[in-house]
Formats: structure tokens, sequence, C-alpha cells
């Protein structure tokens, strides 16, 4: 998997921009909001030559939404080794500001890819892809990069006010890892036919 270095940045999440549309389901964020306008469009009258233009803007306008919310709530992530900070959107984060580790795998199992969400207590985010939908994995040194980063973090299990000794942790929060499963899905991450160590619909 490749990563863009520029200012000593090291990309996690060297996807494209567009990527985000490939995991979304085309027909409800497109098809059906175009349908929709289209029997606005009847119900107010357009003429018809305004039917096919408002049914198209409103699968584009759709469509660009959907990958400027993923881009919002998973911002790609890249890490500074010289500062020992990440940066997501516009926010850098010092490693050791991150508390919390999420594993995100995608809808398809046999191309499975596998996105590892790290958050603060402020809920700020950065994503870094572990696995493709090609099967690509992070490069040696910049596995060893992150590696370096989770070691510095204080991520932990969630606690719930219902819970606050955390004994049913596994339960409540079923797509968090522990800083030691981090670690090791850095260094080894799963095949589409190994088991996550979360829970799995």
């Amino acid at each position: 998997m490749r990563h863009q270095n520029g200012s000593g940045w090291v990309a996690l999440d060297p996807t494209p921009w567009w990527m985000p549309i490939l995991g979304t389901n085309l027909l409800a964020t497109t098809l059906f909001p175009a349908v929709l306008a289209f029997q606005l469009a009847t119900v107010f009258d357009l003429p018809p030559v305004w039917w096919i233009p408002v049914m198209l803007g409103t699968g584009v306008f759709t469509l660009a939404a959907t990958v400027v919310a993923a881009q919002i709530l998973y911002p790609r992530g890249y890490l500074n080794p010289e500062t020992s900070t990440v940066r997501a959107g516009r926010a850098q984060i010092p490693y050791a500001e991150i508390t919390e580790a999420r594993l995100l795998p995608s809808a398809s199992k046999k191309r499975r890819a596998l996105l590892l969400v790290l958050r603060t207590e402020k809920k700020r985010r950065a994503t870094v892809l572990l696995r493709d939908a090609k099967q690509q994995t992070l490069e040696p040194e910049v596995a060893a990069l992150v590696q370096d980063l989770l070691r510095q973090s204080n991520i932990q299990m969630p606690v719930s006010p219902d819970d606050p000794k955390g004994r049913f942790a596994r339960f409540n929060f079923p797509t968090n890892v522990t800083k030691e499963e981090a670690l090791a899905l850095v260094a080894h991450p799963p095949t589409p036919t190994d088991e996550l160590p979360i829970a799995q619909i």
C-alpha cells in the first residue's frame, strides 16, 4: 500500500477521495432520491424539460453529500513521527491524547477491508487503513510508525456508567479493541478468512 510523505507527514489512509462511493449503496444514495425528485417535479407541475436535470442534480448532490459525510465522520489520518502527532482534518493530536481504537470491517467478506479508527476523549478521529479491498496492507516502515503511535497512546476499552469496572465492555463496545489488540492488528492485519477480535454481525 503506497503512502504519501510531505513535510514530515505520513498518510495512514492513502485511498482516493472518491473511494467512499464504492462502499455505498448506490441504489439508495442516488436512484431513490432521484425518483423522489421526479415525483416532486410532477407534483409541482414542473415542465418535462426540467425532469431529467432535477433527477440528475439530486443524484449527484446526494452522492457528493455521502462522500463529504464520510470525510467528516472518518477523516483520513496523517502522522508526524518528528512531533509525535496525528493530523485528522485540521486538528493535530498528540499521540498521548488518543484513548480509544475501533476496528471497522467493510461489508464485503471476500474482499474485506479493515479500518482502525483512533479517537480522543474529545471525539476527534483519525483512521488507519490496515487492509484495503485489494488486500494491500501498510508498508513495513509505515506500520512501524503506527505501532510507535499506538505504544505512546493511552488506548483503553471504554467503560459504561452502568458497568464502571468494565466487566461487560466487550458487549457494550463490540467494535473496540485494546492497545495490545491494535498493535497486533497493525503487525498482522487479518485476512478475510481470519477471525477478528470484535463482535461481527
